[in-house]
């Protein structure tokens, strides 16, 4: 039993490592994971990163090809819009679970959270990251607080959306507005107990990015 649970966390702590690396960029679209030189790496046998390879498929954000093995997914406006619309299913309704059963400390944070980001601005790309971080973590937090292990598995599923692609909210004044605006509604909620004004909040929130999305792709396209 111990042997399998210190299996689980050396694969877990490999999926993270790998995850985040994909996220940021430092593993491009179409690297190949090949386990043994990861295995080097890490620090640790090819199990643990063959597990967290199987992970990150179910994830999308690997692809496991015959003969090729395991190779970074290419990421596009399709995927980007997909994982959008699955996201506007689902924290709506961990935000209504959650006004129900946030606590006090986490309330104090998600108001810290948007005291630091509208502090930040987005001046430079350091400031960009460090609100691609926050709203993270303020998304985390109300996800967390839902207090449903399968909800925080499903969002863990659809979270995974490379930072570039977040980058382009926080570069744009009026999104990155709107969103903190959106931000300060959902506390709202959540501080008053109001779980149907949470659910309506974050559907309001999601909805506003999949629109810039739209926007943005359709100007690419032109």
């Amino acid at each position: 039993m111990a042997d399998r649970d210190a299996s689980t966390t050396r694969a877990s702590r490999v999926h993270d490592e790998l995850r985040e690396a994909i996220l940021t960029g430092s593993l491009a679209p179409g690297s190949r994971l090949r386990a043994e030189p990861l295995a080097e790496r890490l620090r640790t046998s090819r199990t643990p990163v063959r597990e967290a390879l199987m992970l990150l498929a179910r994830e999308g954000l690997v692809d496991i090809e015959p003969r090729r093995g395991a190779v970074v997914r290419p990421f596009d406006a399709a995927d980007l819009l997909d994982l959008y619309d699955v996201r506007g299913l689902i924290e709506p309704h961990a935000a209504r679970r959650a006004a129900t059963r946030i606590e006090a400390p986490d309330l104090a944070r998600l108001r810290e959270l948007c005291d630091l980001a509208d502090a930040r601005g987005a001046v430079d790309d350091a400031a960009v990251e460090d609100q691609v971080a926050l709203n993270e973590e303020f998304h985390r937090i109300i996800v967390a607080a839902a207090q449903s292990p399968r909800l925080e598995a499903a969002m863990r599923a659809v979270a995974g959306i490379p930072r570039a692609f977040r980058a382009a909210f926080w570069h744009d004044d009026a999104q990155r507005e709107q969103s903190l605006f959106c931000h300060r509604q959902i506390v709202r909620a959540l501080e008053g107990r109001q779980p149907r004004l949470a659910e309506a909040a974050m559907r309001m929130h999601i909805t506003g990015a999949v629109e810039f999305l739209t926007e943005v792709i359709d100007d690419d396209d032109g």
